[in-house]
């Protein structure tokens, strides 16, 4: 079986992102790159069926903003499957998969948490549990959080990919059917000062906490 993943780089959780002063984009001087979480969860399902079946290949992809051009790359390579993430962390769109799907006129599985190398089986997250579904053919799959963490790479496996040559393809001639334009960026509010209780009568300060949360926050 023949596995493609598509992934994305996303600025690192642990980022300070700043607007950019034409308030449409982020400042990348400094962002530090990472795979979006979700993505990280289709390569650990994709390296989890290669453990169980040697001769899978998996192969993997950055998504170009255009399902249309993840068609072509997909039809290119022909893999039995392409995993994506639920949604990208940075816009939190989840977007690509569906849309890719539309584009290949392939079935669509959301929230899989599983795939059974013998049988095929999906495992579909729901509420309440889980549904198991059978795939036949080719299909795109959007990876919800697993019960097993993305592996690490070993030091060896960082050596090796350091040597591998990327590949890039050009876009030229790709039309992108969706036409979305960001209109404007801001950062949230500041968050205010906390109020710190001195010791003292706990009822007094129990009285007035509740007329805090009721008449500033306004969450009772």
């Amino acid at each position: 079986m023949r596995l493609l993943i598509c992934i994305k780089q996303v600025p690192d959780s642990t980022t300070r992102v700043k607007v950019a002063t034409d308030g449409r984009s982020i400042v990348t001087d400094g962002v530090t790159w990472s795979i979006s979480p979700y993505d990280e969860y289709a390569i650990e399902l994709a390296l989890e069926h290669k453990d169980t079946a040697p001769d899978a290949v998996v192969s993997v992809v950055g998504p170009l903003g255009i399902a249309d051009a993840l068609r072509a790359v997909v039809e290119e390579l022909k893999p039995d499957l392409v995993l994506c993430g639920r949604q990208a962390s940075d816009d939190d769109e989840g977007f690509v998969g569906p849309a890719l799907a539309e584009a290949l006129g392939w079935p669509h599985v959301s929230q899989v948490t599983r795939l059974e190398p013998d049988s095929g089986q999906l495992w579909k997250e729901v509420e309440g549990g889980h549904e198991v579904w059978k795939v036949s053919g080719g299909a795109v799959l959007t990876v919800q959080k697993s019960a097993k963490d993305p592996r690490y790479p070993s030091l060896p496996g960082i050596m090796k990919a350091k040597k591998k040559e990327i590949p890039e393809r050009s876009v030229a001639g790709v039309e992108d059917p969706v036409k979305l334009e960001i209109v404007k960026l801001e950062p949230p509010p500041a968050r205010g000062g906390g109020k710190i209780f001195k010791d003292g009568d706990t009822k007094a300060h129990a009285a007035e906490l509740a007329t805090l949360l009721r008449d500033e926050a306004k969450v009772l």
